[in-house]
């Protein structure tokens, strides 16, 4: 669900699963010289609970540090929004 949207701004959104509680993940844009600064950031609104863990750290040998896969999608994330917004700069 869509909770923030100002445009050149802030994006947020919330993301909520069953046994896996709620994220809210946050985009915040920023002059910086001739560019942009782009902050990505989340927030546990409501903690994963021991069913959601049990079945995260079950899975893939990839879940076990859910720590490094979420910064690893973040980075991914702002990797994409940079090619987006360079491409549509030409």
């Amino acid at each position: 669900m869509i909770t923030t949207a100002e445009p050149g701004r802030e994006f947020a959104f919330a993301r909520t699963e069953p046994f896996a509680g709620t994220l809210v993940w946050r985009y915040r844009f920023e002059p910086d010289g001739s560019g942009t600064r782009v902050t990505e950031s989340y927030e546990v609104v409501r903690p994963i609970t021991r069913i959601g863990w049990w079945i995260i750290e079950s899975g893939s040998k990839e879940n076990k540090n859910r720590r490094a896969v979420m910064h690893g999608g973040m980075a991914q994330s702002l990797q994409r929004l940079k090619a987006l917004a360079e491409s549509r700069a030409r």
